[in-house]
Formats: C-alpha cells, sequence, structure tokens
C-alpha cells in the first residue's frame, strides 16, 4: 500500500506542476503566480485523476512490478 501512495503522489504532483507551469506562461503577467498555482491544483488534480485510470497501459514495467510486490 506505501508503495502504491507514492506513485500516486508523484503522479498527482507531476500533473498538478505540469498544469500550473502551462498556465503560469499562458496566462500573461498580469495574473501572477496565485493564479497559476490555483488553477494547477484544480485543473492538475483532476486530470492526474482522469488519467490514473490508464496506468496499466502507460507506467514502465518496472515500476508496475515495484508496486505490486
Amino acid at each position: 500500500m506505501g508503495r502504491t501512495a507514492v506513485v500516486t503522489g508523484c503522479w498527482y504532483l507531476l500533473w498538478i506542476a505540469i498544469v500550473a507551469l502551462y498556465i503560469g506562461l499562458t496566462s500573461g503577467p498580469s495574473r501572477g503566480i496565485a493564479h497559476a498555482l490555483y488553477f494547477g491544483l484544480l485543473h492538475g488534480a483532476w486530470l492526474a485523476l482522469l488519467t490514473s485510470f490508464t496506468w496499466p497501459f502507460i507506467l514502465p514495467d518496472k515500476i508496475d512490478r515495484w508496486m505490486d510486490e
């Protein structure tokens, strides 16, 4: 259970960081960092949840075996 929680946490942080970076780069200087972080947390969490169902197809076999141990 602990290994799965680590991989899940990394998955969520990855999507949150990707969305926050994207919003931060495309929203312009008037919005600020708080806007990018808020939308990164909100939309990144939804993307992570929706894409978590595709784990068996996109996770490398090495990580998948490590989670199952």
